[in-house]
C-alpha cells in the first residue's frame, strides 16, 4: 500500500489483475482502478512512490526460488491525475533486475524455503531499496536499484537479523523513518522501525521491533502521515483480510 492524493493505493497478490486500486479510507469505497497496459501480475508484492512516479514490485519468489524475470513497473502519477475516469489504462516502464549475488541459474527448491525472495520495497530519493524475505535464515538483505528503466543488477548493501519474514515496507521521507512489517513462521506478527540512521545506512541507526497482537497474515504497511501507519492483512486459511491503523509517535521517542 501507499497513501497518495488522500487515498490508499493497493494491489492484489500473485495472479491478480495487473492493476492498482485507490480506496477512500473514510467511506471504504474504491475510487479509481488503474490498469497497467502489457503488464502481468506474476507475483506482485509491494508498491512505493516518489513525487512523480509509483513503483510496483513483481519480485515475489517463494514458489521455487528460481525466478529470473524479476521486475518493477514504473508509472507516472501525472498519467493518473490527467483524467477523472474511474477506470484508466497507463503505460508502464519496466525495471528488470537480478540480485548481484544471485546465481545466473538459481536452484529450484520446495515452496517457502528460499532465501531469494522479496516482498518489501521503498523509494528513497534517487534510489529504490528492496528488503528481502529469507525463509530459512529469518534475515532481510538490503539491495539498491536505480530508478531508470532497463536491465539492472541490484547491489547488495547490508543485512539485518529480524527474526522473521519481512512482508512490506514504507518510509516517511520527511523524517527518514522506515517501517517494516512481517511475521514469524509460528504466525507471530511484528513491525520493525528503523530511524536516526546515517544517510541511507538504514541498519546503522536505531532499531525497534514491536510485537503486534492478533492472528493475521500482515503483508503491507503505509505511512498516512508522520507517525501514523496503515497495516493490511490478506485472507489466508481461517484468517480474514483486515485493515488496521497504528500511531507510532511514542515508539520513535
Amino acid at each position: 500500500m501507499i497513501f497518495w492524493n488522500n487515498m490508499l493505493w493497493q494491489h492484489n497478490d500473485s495472479g491478480g489483475e495487473a492493476a492498482i486500486y485507490a480506496i477512500d479510507t473514510l467511506g471504504n469505497t474504491m475510487q479509481r482502478r488503474v490498469i497497467l497496459k502489457g503488464a502481468v501480475n506474476i507475483d506482485w508484492e509491494d508498491i512505493a512512490q516518489d513525487d512523480t512516479h509509483i513503483y510496483i514490485g513483481d519480485f515475489g519468489n517463494n514458489l521455487n526460488g528460481a525466478r529470473t524475470n524479476l521486475k518493477i513497473y514504473k508509472i507516472a502519477k501525472k498519467d493518473i491525475l490527467d483524467t477523472a475516469e474511474f477506470k484508466i489504462f497507463v503505460q508502464p516502464e519496466t525495471i528488470s533486475f537480478r540480485y548481484e549475488d544471485q546465481p545466473d541459474t538459481p536452484s529450484v527448491v520446495t515452496v517457502n524455503t528460499t532465501d531469494i525472495d522479496c516482498e518489501a520495497m521503498i523509494s528513497c530519493y534517487d534510489k529504490l531499496y528492496l528488503f528481502t524475505k529469507q525463509w530459512k535464515r529469518n534475515k532481510t538483505i538490503l539491495y539498491e536499484l536505480d530508478k531508470t528503466a532497463g536491465v539492472q543488477v541490484a547491489a547488495r548493501k547490508d543485512s539485518l537479523d529480524v527474526g522473521g519474514l519481512i512482508t512490506g515496507a514504507d518510509i516517511d521521507i520527511t523524517k527518514g523513518r522506515i517501517v517494516l512489517t512481517g511475521y514469524t513462521l509460528s504466525a507471530g506478527r511484528f513491525i520493525y522501525l528503523l530511524y536516526d540512521y546515517p544517510r541511507k545506512n538504514f541498519f546503522g541507526g536505531n532499531k525497534r521491533k514491536i510485537t503486534l497482537n492478533g492472528l493475521c497474515q500482515t503483508e503491507s504497511v503505509a505511512f498516512k502521515k508522520e507517525g501514523y501507519i496503515y497495516l493490511g492483512s490478506e485472507s489466508f486459511s481461517v484468517m480474514k483480510q483486515r485493515m488496521e491503523s497504528l500511531n507510532l509517535d511514542a515508539f520513535f521517542k
